[in-house]
């Protein structure tokens, strides 16, 4: 009886679907198999708001994650053996973009309005006087009392790194509340008068309606006298990484297009212009960080090479000294490349579309190339990254002669997988760059790691003359938004082909006991997964809506990262949901 009901549900779902969605007229024919994928989202986002509301009635909030055999919200084990569920609206944002998609393409705002009564008691109850909201790394809400959750000591700070948060519907639902928190982002994580940069941010920093009101200082990045950046060792452990300045410059972008007030984003310009300034000006490669840390601690407790606190140094020029000045963690090319050479070049690239800072597409397209031409090679039919620094100093093959940050001792340097997650930067850099003779070398690249992914030969430049594999097994999000785009891009329906058997490929390996996992054996479906929302982009440009009218796919880098019992229930850890939580399978 319950499956005959969830039968009748998505087949009402599809009765609904709205004529005006079809508005511009359909030129594609919508299939059985269009409607099966997007009876599958629909189900699964059924499945996600009843299970989810259901464990705690007193809420809207959802859980980050659903047990996909019990209905159960995912829970954190803190090494006390306390078993908390957890909400943390940061990493769902992939989800309310779906809900939102989803209303676009039925033209029903059902699911708009989930998640706009989801984010309204968030916003509405979830902010701290100071303007940062209760979520991040290391703070969530406890579904069982509705109260903050810290998983970082008694007080945990406030972290986003590539989170992207969904501002069009935040300022739409509490705007108020939205540029209060854009506002307080850069004064609770910018250090003003050192030019330092916190990915994490406290909740007792006051304040500032005018934090953007202080002068521009100088750039932090000056070159030597051969041209070559001078990365400064001073920072005191408040390290600039990229993926948090991803977030502040998006907000700040965000802040200054919504106000009208261009000074947030010259703050914002100021902020990327620096990891600009520190690229190798031989490779083009960038950094992670414009800054390397100052000695803050003993020499004795520097002394021991497990002592991996940023206070003693820079972490990789104590680990591979071997290779001398360059051997920086800003320097780094095989570690974090997801946070310098995907999440970082979406966010240029969204600010260049939409907030109209076009040398952003020039940045881009320096960073990736430079990447591309250096590190990155064919090995066994896999596309691969090679391990060096970013001026080009191979690292392969490195034997590591005592134990660091970077790992153990004799630890072994190897390539590294390139993720498909790479598609969708490179391709978006060549789409948004005008001169084609400045697209033709990113191209032949993109054709060389499309086609050793499985996906067939995209033709040359522009869509011309694809050779397709239309039957690919890829089962891949972002192989599949990368071809919805190229389709979209030049109306080439070869892409859009293709784009559909990966859209079946997803639904029949990833939709399993009404929802979207891993694969068939994972216990738990993860809100911020990116596949329904490129399920959904799919369906829209077959209904003939344009993509400038979908919600944008920017990142899905949501975790949560503190204390926990590790998995013998025995040791106390300190590791990521991505690896303790969402790794177990139904057998486990």
């Amino acid at each position: 009886m319950k499956k005959l009901m969830m039968v009748l549900l998505i087949m009402i779902s599809s009765l609904m679907v709205s004529s005006k969605v079809f508005a511009n007229g359909p030129t594609i024919p919508y299939t059985e198999a269009d409607y099966a994928r997007l009876n599958a989202v629909i189900q699964y986002v059924e499945n996600v708001l009843k299970y989810g509301h259901e464990y705690n009635e007193e809420t809207n909030l959802l859980p980050d994650a659903i047990n996909t055999l019990t209905g159960e919200p995912a829970r954190w084990t803190f090494p006390n053996r306390a078993e908390v569920p957890y909400a943390n609206l940061a990493n769902q944002q992939n989800f309310f973009r779906t809900l939102v998609a989803l209303s676009n393409v039925t033209g029903s705002d059902k699911y708009k309005n989930e998640a706009v009564s989801i984010l309204d008691e968030f916003m509405d109850n979830y902010q701290s006087p100071n303007g940062l909201f209760q979520w991040g790394g290391h703070r969530a809400i406890n579904l069982d009392t509705l109260e903050v959750q810290s998983f970082e000591g008694p007080n945990g700070p406030h972290e986003l790194k590539n989170m992207m948060p969904y501002y069009e519907l935040m300022l739409e639902v509490n705007e108020e509340a939205a540029l209060k928190f854009m506002r307080q982002m850069w004064t609770a994580h910018f250090y003003w008068n050192s030019t330092d940069m916190n990915r994490h941010g406290s909740y007792s920093t006051a304040y500032d309606v005018n934090v953007f009101g202080q002068t521009i200082p100088e750039d932090v990045i000056k070159m030597d006298t051969n041209g070559n950046p001078i990365i400064p060792a001073d920072s005191p452990g408040l390290l600039p990484f990229v993926n948090s300045a991803t977030d502040l410059a998006y907000a700040a972008f965000t802040l200054s297009n919504h106000t009208g007030d261009p000074i947030p984003a010259d703050w914002a310009k100021y902020l990327m212009r620096q990891y600009n300034l520190a690229s190798n000006p031989t490779t083009g490669m960038t950094v992670y960080q414009y800054k390397s840390t100052l000695v803050t601690k003993s020499a004795i407790e520097c002394a021991d090479p497990a002592y991996t606190n940023s206070g003693c140094g820079d972490r990789v020029a104590r680990q591979f000294r071997d290779f001398g000045p360059i051997a920086r963690e800003a320097n780094v090319a095989w570690k974090n490349t997801q946070a310098v050479y995907v999440d970082n070049i979406l966010m240029l690239l969204e600010a260049a579309d939409k907030y109209g800072q076009s040398e952003f597409v020039d940045w881009a397209r320096q960073y990736i190339e430079g990447y591309l031409k250096y590190a990155y090679i064919r090995v066994d039919g896999r596309n691969k990254i090679i391990p060096m620094f970013i001026d080009g100093t191979v690292t392969y093959g490195y034997i590591v002669p005592e134990v660091g940050y970077f790992g153990p001792s004799r630890m072994r340097l190897d390539y590294v997988d390139m993720p498909t997650s790479y598609l969708l930067p490179i391709l978006r850099t060549i789409l948004q760059t005008e001169k084609a003779e400045n697209q033709a070398l990113l191209w032949s690249y993109f054709r060389d790691i499309v086609y050793t992914f499985g996906l067939g030969d995209i033709g040359s430049l522009g869509g011309a003359n694809p050779n397709l594999d239309v039957d690919t097994s890829i089962d891949d999000p972002f192989a599949l938004m990368a071809m919805v785009e190229l389709y979209d891009h030049t109306k080439n329906k070869a892409y859009l082909e293709v784009a559909r058997t990966i859209g079946n490929n997803i639904v029949t390996e990833k939709f399993h006991r009404g929802f979207f996992v891993e694969s068939e054996v994972m216990l738990y479906s993860r809100l911020d997964q990116p596949d329904t929302l490129a399920l959904l982009t799919l369906d829209a440009v077959i209904r003939g809506i344009s993509l400038d009218d979908m919600p944008f796919y920017l990142a899905d880098s949501g975790y949560i990262h503190g204390y926990l019992l590790s998995n013998d229930g025995v040791v106390e850890d300190r590791s990521y949901t991505q690896n303790m939580v969402y790794t177990k399978t139904i057998y486990d």
